[in-house]
């Protein structure tokens, strides 16, 4: 039988099984029911690869085939390798997001790769373990998308997780879809360069991707769940920077900064340094994860930032070396200029926030006594709260 073939699958833990006290609390029951009503449904027979082809596929990779990372994009290619992995995958068939159980969800529930089947989709989401939270809402999503008899193709892991470690697994994923796109970009631009520039180029490359990786590492905050994302999103932040000055340089939109430009932007630069190297967190102000040499209420150390701007400066200059051979006619000081600029962007927000200045008291006219407003009237003055009640308030 087919359920033998996947054992993976047949027997992957299942969120109607679910005991945790979590689990059993009443917000969760219509899911849980309906994880029970399709606790049966498997992949049918006709999608599983056959002998040879299992062959084939050792050490494949979904995701990869699904999404087309680095390679064109082979989403029944993707089902049977979704398949062969959830078929060894035994109690870890539901833990991987971008491949197996999951990975198999997705194919079924957007018809890219086997026919659409929502129930089937809805039953393998059961057994792809997760926040309960973002267990229930998937289910219930999924249901909600069958009922309305849904034709669309982008039902994703990613739409309903709650937790800040599933988010870090889907910044991974799109990072590394991005990432491959970029690199298809810079490859195909790179053999238009002569020899010297493809060299400089290739030792800017390396340096760029050591600053994104080292800026990641060291200057982002990593406390609380979401800390991957965090980093990852940093990382590619810096590296779309890179692509947009490598596409303004190439299409001849250069700076037009001179050497005074430079020099005020280093001098700027110098003394956002100085400012965040003196500034040190009281014990108070360490939180959870600090550290005595932490900047306040971060995990971001000084040891942190001073080897992000080591790793910056040989980006800075591995930039300047390459534009010498590739746009010979770019002053250096413009393209240094440009860099630091840049560089005074990431370093800022470490600074302390101005503190608000405090809001002048309200002034507030009470509404006279009957009296007293009458002897204002005999001599010719004028009450700002001439009706009872009434209040006007200046700032």
């Amino acid at each position: 039988m087919w359920l033998c073939l996947l054992p993976g699958i047949a027997s992957a833990w299942n969120w109607a099984d679910d005991d945790s006290r979590i689990a059993q609390k009443p917000q969760f029951a219509q899911s849980r029911a309906v994880c029970r009503r399709l606790k049966d449904l498997e992949p049918p027979a006709a999608d599983r690869p056959d002998a040879k082809t299992r062959k084939a596929l050792a050490g494949c990779d979904a995701a990869a085939l699904y999404y087309g990372i680095g390679e064109p994009r082979q989403p029944e290619r993707a089902r049977q390798c979704a398949l062969v992995h959830a078929a060894g995958a035994d109690d870890d068939a539901g833990d991987q997001p971008f491949a197996g159980i999951s990975l198999l969800m997705m194919i079924y529930a957007n018809g890219m790769g086997a026919r659409r089947d929502l129930n089937l989709a809805t039953a393998l989401a059961c057994r792809v373990h997760g926040a309960p939270a973002e267990l229930d809402g998937r289910v219930l999503h999924l249901q909600k998308l069958a009922a309305e008899h849904w034709q669309g193709h982008d039902f994703d892991y990613c739409d309903d997780i709650t937790s800040g470690f599933a988010g870090g697994l889907c910044a991974a994923r799109d990072a590394s879809i991005e990432s491959a796109k970029r690199e298809l970009r810079i490859e195909r631009l790179a053999t238009t360069m002569s020899p010297a520039a493809r060299s400089a180029f290739s030792t800017l490359r390396h340096a760029e991707q050591t600053y994104a990786r080292t800026i990641g590492d060291n200057e982002v905050d990593l406390s609380g769940t979401a800390r991957a994302a965090f980093e990852i999103e940093q990382e590619q932040h810096l590296r779309q920077v890179f692509e947009h000055l490598l596409d303004r340089l190439e299409k001849k939109r250069w700076p037009t900064d001179k050497a005074a430009d430079y020099a005020a932007a280093d001098k700027q630069l110098n003394a956002v340094y100085a400012r965040i190297m003196a500034m040190h967190a009281a014990p108070d102000e360490r939180g959870p994860y600090g550290s005595a040499d932490s900047l306040p209420w971060t995990t971001v150390t000084h040891a942190g930032i001073r080897k992000t701007e080591r790793a910056w400066l040989h980006y800075r200059e591995a930039w300047v070396a390459f534009a010498a051979q590739r746009y010979p006619g770019l002053p250096a000081d413009a393209l240094r200029a440009v860099l630091t600029r840049q560089r005074i962007d990431e370093l800022t927000p470490f600074l302390p926030k101005p503190k608000p200045k405090p809001a002048r008291p309200a002034v507030t006219f009470h509404a006279l006594p009957a009296d007293a407003a009458s002897v204002l009237a005999a001599a010719g003055a004028s009450s700002p709260a001439a009706m009872p009640g009434r209040r006007r308030s200046f700032r």
